[in-house]
């Protein structure tokens, strides 16, 4: 059973204003073919910069990557991150605007998105030319006293 708890208009409003962050309540998954998570587990990100900035222009791409990256750890008050700037945390994907976009299905869900070529996670390589290097360099983070 699918549950669409907003319609497609009222998503495409919200995501146009600046104080909404993109996340997503999907976990992270290792491709199983018992499990059937929601696509939004592997496509949350490149559907809203692919799809919705990108392909559609519904809002600027500058928009769409300050919603999944600055934005939210501002909120969270996590401090050196969240911006490409020197002295924070390297947390940065690289993708080809004309390719990136999500793959997941209701019926496929296990499929990672396209058109990413480098992902760098606390400065190391996650992923280097479209393929993964084994490196785990991620932690979990929590929310800081510093939130405005």
């Amino acid at each position: 059973i699918v549950h669409f708890g907003m319609s497609e208009e009222d998503m495409r409003l919200f995501m146009k204003q600046d104080f909404v962050a993109t996340a997503s309540d999907g976990g992270a998954k290792v491709p199983d073919i018992s499990s059937v998570p929601h696509p939004r587990s592997y496509g949350t990100f490149p559907r809203k910069i692919g799809f919705y900035s990108i392909q559609e222009k519904l809002i600027p791409l500058e928009s769409a990557i300050r919603s999944a990256s600055g934005l939210p750890a501002d909120i969270m008050g996590l401090k050196d991150r969240g911006y490409l700037k020197v002295g924070y945390f390297a947390d940065i994907v690289v993708f080809n605007p004309d390719t990136f976009r999500d793959k997941a299905t209701y019926d496929k869900p296990h499929q990672y998105a396209v058109g990413i070529s480098h992902v760098l996670v606390n400065g190391t390589f996650a992923i280097m030319d479209g393929k993964a290097t084994g490196k785990l360099a991620g932690k979990p983070l929590k929310k800081t006293d510093q939130t405005r």
